[in-house]
This record gives C-alpha cells, sequence and structure tokens, in this order.
C-alpha cells in the first residue's frame, strides 16, 4: 500500500481522519475517496464501518486524495454499497483512516477508539455480500415473511429442489413433517450462516458495537438493525424451539447466539453504566475472539474499560506479545491491589500431551466449523431425491447421504454428480438403483463428512469444498500461529495466555465483573508483592495451607447446555464417592457432614449471609437423580410424524413436573397441602423449576473442566483439570480464592502456579485466621 497520502495527525489532541467517499452512479464505477483531517471535540459528523479486513492475498485499487492506494477486497465491496449515487459519505475505517505502518500512531489512535465509536452517528456492520441463500436469512431477521416464498421458489429451481417437492412428500405424514423441517432449516439454516460469518470472530467488534449510538447490519445490499436480530430469536424461540428449564433441549433448537446477546448484554450496561464493565470480565469472555496482533486481545477492549486510565494502560505496539502479556499481569496486580488477574490463568500447553483428540481444538478461532447450516450447502454432499427408509418396508424420497467423494452440482434442471476420485461427471447418483437407505434426521446434514472443508472467500460468504488443502494464506497464518505459540511458552506461569483459549478452559469461581468479595479466602488483606532478582518472577506471601492428597477425573461436558441431572456421569458419581469417603483427619464440624461439604463444593457455596441455605440441599439431592427421573438423551425425532413428534417432545417437557415431585417428596413436610393443590396453582412449581434451574447452570458452571479433590487434611475442593496429586493449597495475600502451587523440580522455594481453588470450609479467610491449635506460617512464595 502507498503511504504517501498520509500527513501526520494529532491524536493527542483527539484529532483523526475521515473518509470523504465520493458519490458514483455505477455500483462499479472506480472508487474515488478522499481523507479529511477532523477534531472529536468539534463533533464532526461522520459513520464507522465495522468489518473483517479479509485475507492480505487479494486487494482493490481506490484513488485515495488522487493517488492509487490498495484497500482489501473486503474493504472495496463495503466501500461500494456505502456510496451514495448523488452526495459524499463521511465514514471512519480503521484500515484506511490509521497509517497501519506508523506503529506510534497506531497506539496513539486505539486510544481514541472510545470517542470514535462513541461519536459516530451510526456503526455499520458490514457482514459482506449475499450467497444465494443468505437473502432468506436477512428476510428472517427483517421479518419480511411474506416476501420469503418467493425467494424460496427461485432458489428451489435454482438447485434442484432440495427441500423436495410437495408431490412427493404428501404420501405420508412422516415425508409431511420432513419437508416441513427442510423449509424451515433452509431459512433458519441462512439466519445461522449469518451469525457464523467471519465478523462475529473479530476481537475489535466488541467495543465497535458496545459504544455505538446506532448499529446496522448489512449483508449486500440489505440492511436490517442490531435490534432486529434479539426480536427474531424471540419469535423463533415462540414458534418453534422445545424448552426444558429454560434450555433447550435438541440440537435443531440451538442457535449461535451466544457471542450476539453476551455482546447486546454488555452493550446495554456500558450504556447504563460504564463503569461497572470491568477489564478482566470483558478479556476473559471474548478470549476465543481472533485479530491479526495477539497484543489486541488486551487493547483491543481499552476503549470500553473506564479503569483503563487509573491503571495507565497505553498500547504498545512496539513490544512482543509476551512481554505485554505479562506486563499487564504485573501492572493489572500492582493498580487494582487484587490478584484477580491470576484467577484467569489456564493450562494450555498440556492439552496435546492429555489427548491427541484436542489439537483441532486448541485454537484461538482459526480452526474451521464443521457444521453446514445452509441447505445448499448441505445439498452438495447430499442426494437429496434418493430412496430412503422410515423403517423396513416404508419407503419414500428424501436425503441420503453420498459416498465419499462425491459431490452433487445442481444448475436448474440438470443435477450433476462428481466422482472427486476419477474427476468424472454423472447424469445420476451413485445411490440410485441402490438398497433404499435409513432416513436421517435433518439435523445430522449439517455435519461435514471427510475431507469437506468450510472457510470464507474475502467478502464474508462461505465456501464448502471438498479435497481442497491449505491456502497459502492459511499455510502462512498457521506458521505464524505455531511461531506465536513457541513464543508464548516461555511465559511464566502467572501469566494468563489470551492467545490460545481452549475449549477445557473452566470458567472462573469468582465474578469478575463483581468486585465485591463474595470469596474472602485472604482475609482483608492485599497482594504483598516482594522484589526478586527477575522481574518476571512474581514474589507474593502468603500460606501453604495443604496439599492434594486424592484427585477424583475431571468433568470435561461435551456441551454448553447444563445437564438435566446427574444420571449416567461416571466422573460425578466418582466425585461423591471420593468426598464422602470417611477422612481420618476430617476438618468439618460434626453438624456439617462431608456429603454437605459435596454438595456446596459442587455450587462453589458463597460465604457468610451469601451462602446457600441448609435447605436448598434437597436441589442438589434432586439433581443427583438416584431414582432416574431425567430422560439423560435428546428424543431421536427421525422418522416420527407430526403426532409421535409431539409425545416425545411432551415427554422432555414432563421432565419439569417429574423433578418437583421428585423434590416435594424428599421432604414432604415443607410442603404439606402442597399435592392437593398442584394441579389447581402451579406457583410453588413454578419457583421450584426457576431455582433448580438455577442451580443446574451453577454447576455446570463451576464444576465443568474441574476435578473434585481431597487434601491431606480432609477438605473437599475443586481444582482445575491439570491439577495433580501433591500440588499445594496456598492462599495468597491479596487473593479471593486458594491457588494451587506445584514446586519447581531443581529450584528451591520455585513454584509454578496450575490455577485457582475452591477448597470447602476456608472460602472465608478461616485459613489465615490464628486458631488455637497451629499459627499460620505465612512465607514469601516465588512463582515462576
Amino acid at each position: 500500500m502507498s503511504h504517501s497520502v498520509y500527513q501526520p495527525v494529532a491524536s493527542s489532541e483527539g484529532h483523526i481522519r475521515l473518509l470523504i467517499l465520493l458519490p458514483a452512479a455505477s455500483h462499479d464505477a472506480d472508487i474515488h475517496c478522499e481523507l479529511k483531517t477532523v477534531a472529536l471535540p468539534d463533533n464532526p459528523a461522520f459513520e464507522a464501518l465495522s468489518y473483517t479486513w479479509g485475507s492480505t492475498g487479494k486487494a482493490v485499487t481506490i484513488r485515495l486524495n488522487g493517488h492509487p492506494f490498495g484497500v482489501f477486497e473486503n474493504a472495496g465491496a463495503a466501500l461500494r454499497r456505502l456510496r451514495h449515487p448523488k452526495n459524499p459519505r463521511s465514514l471512519w475505517i480503521d484500515a484506511i483512516c490509521i497509517n497501519q505502518t506508523d506503529l506510534q500512531e497506531r497506539s496513539s489512535q486505539v486510544l481514541l477508539m472510545q470517542q470514535i465509536y462513541g461519536q459516530a452517528s451510526q456503526v455499520l456492520v458490514w457482514l459482506g455480500e449475499l450467497t444465494d441463500g443468505g437473502i432468506l436469512g436477512m428476510r428472517e431477521l427483517q421479518n419480511r415473511i411474506w416476501s420469503q416464498g418467493w425467494h424460496q421458489f427461485k432458489i428451489d429451481r435454482k438447485y434442484g429442489k432440495p427441500t423436495l417437492p410437495w408431490t412427493e412428500q404428501f404420501t405420508t405424514s412422516k415425508g409431511i413433517m420432513n419437508r416441513s423441517a427442510l423449509v424451515d432449516e433452509q431459512s433458519l439454516g441462512e439466519v445461522r450462516e449469518l451469525l457464523d460469518r467471519p465478523w462475529w470472530r473479530r476481537t475489535w467488534i466488541i467495543q465497535e458495537v458496545v459504544l455505538a449510538r446506532k448499529i446496522t447490519i448489512m449483508c449486500g445490499a440489505e440492511t436490517t438493525s442490531w435490534e432486529s436480530v434479539a426480536a427474531f430469536f424471540e419469535r423463533a424461540a415462540w414458534t418453534l424451539r422445545v424448552e426444558v428449564f429454560g434450555m433447550p433441549v435438541h440440537e435443531k433448537d440451538f442457535f449461535p447466539d451466544r457471542l450476539y446477546r453476551i455482546i447486546s448484554e454488555l452493550r446495554e450496561r456500558w450504556h447504563a453504566k460504564p463503569e461497572s464493565v470491568k477489564l478482566l470480565d470483558v478479556l476473559y469472555r471474548f478470549r476465543q475472539l481472533e485479530c491479526s496482533n495477539a497484543s489486541d486481545k488486551i487493547y483491543g477492549f481499552l476503549g470500553i474499560i473506564p479503569e483503563v486510565v487509573s491503571m495507565g494502560l497505553v498500547p504498545d505496539y512496539q513490544s512482543t506479545v509476551g512481554d505485554v502479556y505479562w506486563h499487564f499481569a504485573r501492572q493489572h496486580i500492582e493498580k487494582t491491589k487484587s490478584l484477580d488477574v491470576l484467577n484467569c490463568r489456564r493450562e494450555w500447553q498440556e492439552l496435546s500431551a492429555k489427548s491427541a483428540s484436542l489439537s483441532s481444538s486448541m485454537s484461538n478461532g482459526n480452526t474451521a466449523p464443521s457444521q453446514a447450516y445452509s441447505v445448499l450447502d448441505q445439498a452438495k454432499f447430499y442426494d437429496v431425491h434418493a430412496l430412503i427408509e422410515d423403517e423396513p418396508g416404508k419407503t419414500r424420497r428424501g436425503w441420503a447421504r453420498l459416498s465419499p467423494g462425491w459431490e452433487r452440482i445442481a444448475n436448474g434442471k440438470t443435477t450433476l454428480f462428481k466422482d472427486h476420485s476419477t474427476g468424472e461427471m454423472h447424469d445420476t447418483s451413485p445411490l440410485e438403483g441402490q438398497p433404499a437407505r435409513p432416513a436421517e434426521y435433518f439435523t445430522k446434514q449439517r455435519v461435514l463428512p471427510p475431507s469437506w472443508t468450510k472457510r470464507w472467500n474475502n467478502v464474508g460468504c462461505q465456501m464448502i469444498e471438498y479435497g481442497v488443502g491449505q491456502t497459502e494464506d492459511e499455510k502462512t497464518a498457521a506458521s505464524k500461529k505455531a511461531k506465536l505459540q513457541d513464543h508464548l511458552s516461555t511465559l511464566p506461569s502467572w501469566v494468563p495466555n489470551w492467545a490460545f483459549p481452549t475449549k477445557w478452559d473452566p470458567e472462573p469461581l469468582i465474578e469478575l465483573d463483581n468486585p465485591s468479595r463474595q470469596y474472602s479466602a485472604s482475609g482483608d488483606s492485599t497482594p504483598q508483592l516482594h522484589s526478586a532478582p527477575d522481574s518476571r518472577i512474581l514474589s507474593l506471601s502468603g500460606t501453604i495451607f495443604d496439599q492434594i492428597e486424592t484427585l477424583a477425573p475431571a468433568w470435561h461436558p461435551e456441551t454448553d447446555i447444563p445437564p438435566v441431572s446427574r444420571k449416567g456421569n461416571p466422573a460425578l458419581l466418582a466425585w461423591e464417592a471420593l468426598a464422602t469417603a470417611p477422612h481420618e483427619q476430617c476438618p468439618y464440624s460434626p453438624t456439617v457432614s462431608r456429603a454437605a461439604a459435596l454438595w456446596r463444593t459442587m455450587i462453589a457455596d458463597k460465604c457468610g449471609s451469601e451462602s446457600a441455605p441448609d435447605s436448598d440441599s434437597l436441589y442438589i439431592e434432586t439433581w443427583y437423580d438416584r431414582v432416574g427421573w431425567a430422560i439423560d438423551h435428546q428424543p431421536d425425532l427421525t422418522s416420527l410424524g407430526p403426532l409421535d413428534t409431539t409425545l416425545a417432545e411432551q415427554a422432555m417437557r414432563g421432565m419439569e413436573e417429574k423433578m418437583v415431585y421428585h423434590f416435594i417428596g424428599l421432604d414432604p413436610s415443607r410442603y404439606p397441602e402442597f399435592g392437593e393443590k398442584l394441579r389447581q396453582s402451579h406457583r410453588d412449581a413454578k419457583a421450584i423449576n426457576q431455582r433448580y434451574r438455577e442451580y443446574m447452570r451453577r454447576i455446570h458452571r463451576v464444576c465443568a473442566h474441574r476435578a473434585l479433590f481431597v487434601t491431606k487434611g480432609g477438605y473437599v475442593g475443586l481444582a482445575p483439570w491439570n491439577a495433580g496429586v501433591g500440588d499445594e493449597v496456598v492462599v495468597l495475600d491479596g487473593g479471593r480464592t486458594p491457588f494451587l502451587l506445584r514446586r519447581t523440580e531443581g529450584a528451591e522455594g520455585r513454584f509454578r502456579l496450575v490455577g485457582e481453588a475452591y477448597v470447602y470450609g476456608i472460602m472465608g479467610g478461616e485459613a489465615v485466621v490464628a486458631g488455637s491449635e497451629e499459627p499460620v506460617v505465612r512465607e514469601v512464595l516465588h512463582i515462576c
């Protein structure tokens, strides 16, 4: 790119450059722009663009201040869509308005992001160009359902009728059900694809959207509001979703909407009370997002964090990523007088040694998803008019997966099948003339077969392809990632690695957005930092309290949906066996059984007045499900007609009532008249269900990817999955929770941080209060 167009800009005075996009009557006309320097204190009128840069492999040449200037393909596409036919448009686009080769300017302009996105009249979210099916997704978000039929008709004609002709499906109720599901999947799948686009994986979008006064989402020539996405979810939940305890029970109801909801909640919170947004909470919540410079895993959020000013955090793009991370960790401890940053430390290097199958999960978002949400993409590896059977002898036409290496290629009325092993095209499906294949439930169609890959082009459109190896850009990205992993492998153990989150990262035990001390393991103390010969060593005052003696298997849930009960969970059954086994040094009083210590540990119970009442043990006992009231699997809706589908879904909903009856049966004295009144009033049942749901979520949040342990002193606790027998339970001055330290071999008095821990019985400072038996021994602990 040419940089002669840039003149120095006074960032310290609030000066920025705006891009003046000149009008053109034709969409394909050359793009002409001008740069204009303005002062933010003067409240200039402009709009801000939020987009992904895309691959560096392709560039579009525009004219900037009369000079040729290269921009990435996605930016060029956005500029064409943004351009008015008659009037100039004032925009702020980071890749053009900031001189990206001037590291000092980049550092200073990053500090103005809060003002830039906060003052923009609106933030324009550019998702990219539309795919053929993408118009259906945008129509869903726009709630223009009346126009969808026409678009579906055109798409069906172009792609060989993947939703199947009505005449073929009216023969059986199962066929009608299947066709209806495919029609819904065609539209809803395109919404899922819109929510799966690269824009949603970009670190910088958080502050760009959170700060915005108004947000307009653009995809091709179509636009919709940010709020329309939430409205769509409400409509979908009301008409389609089957929920038990407030959560979807079947994969057909899942949407990749978690990020949207978190951003929206954060946006509301920031506009209502900016100081309630805490840096560590934001860094941890959004650590899965991507950025080209891993330092932006921190710098990309500074614009929405008021506490940044008091902490003195300033972007420094001239430092290495490792230096940025450990300087930040130490600075956070020094400025906040807390050890909360240590609660964010997660193990990331041991995963390949623990399980080779995790290699594909050890990513910062670069691993291609294995789900094709668009029906048009799914139809590439299916014969959509194959002979299938719902039960022996009951056949119909429907979707059947093609043999490995085959691809269906539809173009209007012509459908061909390509054998990739030979490169030959065939007029008929390889399944034609074969015995009927068993029917599949439509959600199985989303899973890509081996050798199929999902990636996105430079303008945000998904591409499902067979047998395509790594592109040069992907090879470069993989090499860059490997070098970064190698570089960060030398980080001190106490420094969080924000660049490489894993699927086994436990949620923090503490509420990072809540400064109140729901735990106070170190009492009212503050961190006591001591000088060390190496500034990368963290020397803190603390107490070695105990040591892990036995450790149960870690629990690694397969989904983010909390299980409705413990039924059929061998890891959690092992937890109970270990925790409740008699211990000769049991520290708990006669009134606190080891079973009580277990259930309070499994909810990581808070201290003092915030602790759960004893009576809530019934909720956990109900969750244990010793009698089998819960259904521990999704209903199989394959080949079910409307009536049977409704009955299967009602059985899932019926778990709520079964749970309530079981809960009451554990202590009938609490509800003497409940049984007689249950049919007339559901007020108590609703309250029980709500409380039960809270505990379901709490158990999942604090226990997932952790292991239960018992110490030599008989204490019950929770440790991260990477803990080991012999790890020291330590209370560090200023820590809200205890921590686990592992002694470093060959280095007397030095430790490595394993992670945070929950230990029932010392979360309120009991370990640092001198008792009558043994005095509290404090010492300086060197963590390297």
